[in-house]
């Protein structure tokens, strides 16, 4: 009973340690306000990030997220109480010389320190965070009242390039000298033409800009930009300003509209428009097509976890792994972001998703979307439509407009009947 008991304490005390103590311990650095940095267990670019309010962690590639004791066992490959050991820094009970009662009051003292010292630290990196914020919106707030009208510009050549246009009620707009940074703090890789599309909140409240720098030379439009710190190729797309909860408006459907199209890009909803359009799909009329700008801000957090029926990775020890995927459990309200706003008019929302990129980890997205805004709206018809796996709708369309045509007006007939 005495050795259960002692058992019990140790992995307690493994549990109270703070992913961002932890983080420290290993010479990991956490950038602030929750951004992407490389997962110090396998790698990338910024898949890893660490929620220090919820004291959790999450490498969005593997899967893997969760408490100190999780962060350990991803880094070490160890089990349980290898990695109960490694955040407490004391062997398990039974395999270490007995402890008295001074050196258990200092090494409690110790805990409660680190303990104040990481609310602090949370406390600054919150405020921090909120400042950045609200710098963000202001700054995207003078991008767009800075930025032009689209007609006769390169953002509308750009857009004709992708065989759709520009509708008259679209929150599009043209910057003529737009800088793309590396990071924050980082450095100006490229200055030149971008298409500004105005991100919309709750009743059409302005929160940020999606940006796409243009460069009509290459196949699609977009430019391709080198990261002068690390030779990778930049994002052509970046948000600036606040995303979660908001969507760009690409074609308005009046004042009451009955019917919502929600995808990812703005070239994928276009194409859908246009399609449709030239389709004679009577699912145009009243319709108001709007662009989530990514998965994420459509599917909201995951509540659990699957392995990819095909997919693995290579850690950073060598080891091949199996990708573990969101699943299509939404979390609860309370632990999720906030939703995009619909109005009262809208009976129905059909729900885009592009087959190019991972069509099974895009479908599990969508169904959390399709439960996410059924929760939050549950008078509304949802419906998902995806375009052929491998490519999107917007590839459809600029492969051969009579067949892009087809398959679009075809993939949401299909997700109506």
């Amino acid at each position: 009973m005495v050795a259960d008991q002692a058992w019990r304490e140790w992995i307690d005390e493994a549990r109270r340690v703070r992913v961002a103590s932890f983080c420290a311990a290993r010479g990991i650095k956490l950038r602030p306000g929750d951004q992407g940095q490389p997962c110090p267990g396998c790698g990338g670019r910024d898949r890893f990030s660490v929620n220090l309010k919820k004291n959790v962690w999450n490498c969005r590639v593997s899967g893997f997220s969760g408490d100190a004791i999780a962060l350990a066992q991803h880094l070490d490959g160890g089990d349980f109480v290898a990695a109960c050991e490694a955040v407490t820094g004391r062997l398990p009970p039974g395999r270490d010389v007995a402890e008295t009662q001074e050196q258990r009051a200092e090494r409690e003292a110790g805990l409660a320190a680190r303990e104040q010292a990481r609310i602090a630290e949370e406390a600054r990196q919150a405020r921090v965070a909120a400042e950045y914020r609200e710098a963000e919106r202001r700054r995207a707030w003078g991008f767009w009242k800075r930025s032009l009208p689209l007609v006769g510009t390169p953002a509308q050549a750009y857009l004709e390039k992708r065989r759709i246009r520009a509708h008259e009620t679209a929150r599009l707009r043209f910057a003529p000298d737009m800088e793309l940074w590396t990071k924050p703090g980082g450095v100006i890789a490229r200055r030149g033409p971008a298409m500004i599309a105005a991100i919309e909140g709750c009743e059409g409240r302005f929160t940020g800009v999606h940006v796409t720098w243009i460069d009509l030379e290459q196949p699609k439009g977009k430019a391709e930009t080198i990261d002068p710190e690390t030779g990778l190729i930049l994002p052509a797309k970046k948000v600036r300003g606040s995303l979660k909860g908001g969507s760009i408006r690409l074609v308005s459907g009046g004042e009451c509209p009955k019917r919502w199209f929600l995808g990812e890009g703005i070239e994928t909803v276009f194409s859908v428009y246009w399609s449709l359009v030239e389709a004679g799909s009577p699912l145009v009329e009243g319709a108001e097509f709007r662009s989530g700008v990514d998965l994420d801000n459509l599917g909201g957090k995951a509540a659990g976890r699957l392995r990819h029926p095909t997919k693995t990775f290579v850690d950073a020890r060598g080891r091949v792994r199996p990708v573990i995927v969101r699943d299509d459990t939404p979390v609860e309200i309370e632990r999720d972001w906030q939703v995009i706003y619909i109005p009262a008019s809208v009976q129905e929302l059909y729900l885009l998703g592009d087959g190019d990129s991972d069509p099974f980890t895009t479908r599990l997205a969508l169904r959390r979307a399709a439960r996410r805004f059924s929760r939050a709206y549950p008078s509304l018809a949802i419906m998902l439509a995806m375009s052929r796996d491998g490519v999107d709708f917007s590839d459809m369309r600029m492969g051969d407009v009579a067949s892009g045509c087809a398959g679009a007006e075809r993939a949401t007939r299909e997700a109506s009947a």
